[in-house]
């Protein structure tokens, strides 16, 4: 149970490898020239400067990047932000478990195999088999908690590190000593609550979609991150796109698609904030929050700041 408690608020954490293809904006930036390393852009008021780092999510374990890149750029850095990150404590995992772990299974006697339309069992049952997943473990899923299962499962067949390039970030920034924090908080749990009352056609919607995101992900996920390493934006959109059972999810509870709003206004006040005092900031985001028509960089446009980033 604990592990499916952890499935449920995984999601609040940690964008999924993506999915579905976004609609990007059109940013008037002036080209940055740099050595090959993750793409950058930079935001600038007088004397302020804000570098932006964008992220494709988890990145294959066996991936060499350019981490002497980011080390150079973080020097003399006053401060770097981080994505948001949900305020969930062991306690509420431990409620949670005690409270609703139940309800992630089938009733005795049910399967979820036995639950499924003709079409999305063979889906479904397609994306199980291509990341390797053991059927007895999805047998007396509920629909939701077979997508999520599959984000898991998914994660182990692509080789998938979920701590990095993060881990690499906070540790450049400890030893730099420069301060790091999530650029918001939120409360999770209550979403997470909401995600139970999915009712059963609108979670075999979603696993639809997580089966949608297998699909795509064992054959763009290393593409992107490949990319993701040496800065070059073309192939990342090509390749990088947002989670299908995330937007699922976000469409389905409007208590996660409120956090989402809220988090990209949250990283265009943070940046502003940050160009209103002296140095250098260092603000880590999604490229789908990031170039999304109508995100962070759109929205930072419409503001008229001044913007350096990539060529593509």
């Amino acid at each position: 149970m604990w592990k499916s408690a952890a499935a449920a608020l995984a999601f609040c954490a940690f964008p999924a490898v993506a999915q579905t293809v976004p609609e990007w904006a059109q940013i008037e930036a002036v080209e940055v020239k740099a050595q090959p390393g993750p793409a950058v852009w930079h935001v600038t008021r007088g004397n302020s400067e804000v570098w932006v780092l964008g992220l494709v999510g988890a990145l294959p374990r066996d991936l060499q990047w350019n981490k002497q890149y980011l080390s150079e750029l973080f020097d003399g850095a006053r401060a770097i932000l981080m994505p948001p990150k949900a305020n969930v404590a062991l306690t509420d995992i431990a409620w949670f478990v005690i409270r609703h772990g139940g309800e992630l299974s089938l009733p005795h006697g049910q399967s979820l195999q036995d639950g499924l339309p003709d079409d999305l069992r063979a889906r479904f049952e397609a994306a199980r088999d291509a990341v390797s997943g053991d059927a007895n473990d999805y047998r007396t899923d509920i629909p939701i908690r077979a997508a999520m299962r599959l984000q898991q499962d998914f994660m182990k067949k692509a080789a998938l590190s979920p701590r990095e390039p993060r881990q690499t970030i906070d540790d450049l920034a400890g030893d730099k000593r420069i301060h790091s924090a999530p650029v918001t908080r939120f409360e999770a749990m209550d979403a997470v609550r909401d995600i139970l009352k999915l009712n059963p056609p609108q979670q075999r919607v979603c696993l639809a979609q997580a089966a949608q995101d297998v699909t795509w992900g064992l054959a763009h996920a290393a593409p992107a991150a490949r990319a993701w390493a040496v800065g070059d934006i073309k192939t990342v959109k090509a390749n990088y796109s947002e989670s299908r059972l995330g937007n699922c999810i976000m469409a389905a509870v409007q208590a996660f698609g409120d956090i989402d709003a809220r988090n990209s206004a949250e990283y265009v006040s943070a940046i502003d904030a940050a160009l209103n005092q002296p140095g250098k900031t260092i603000v880590v985001i999604g490229m789908g929050p990031l170039l999304r028509k109508g995100g962070v960089l759109d929205r930072l446009q419409a503001l008229h700041m001044t913007i350096e980033g990539p060529a593509e």
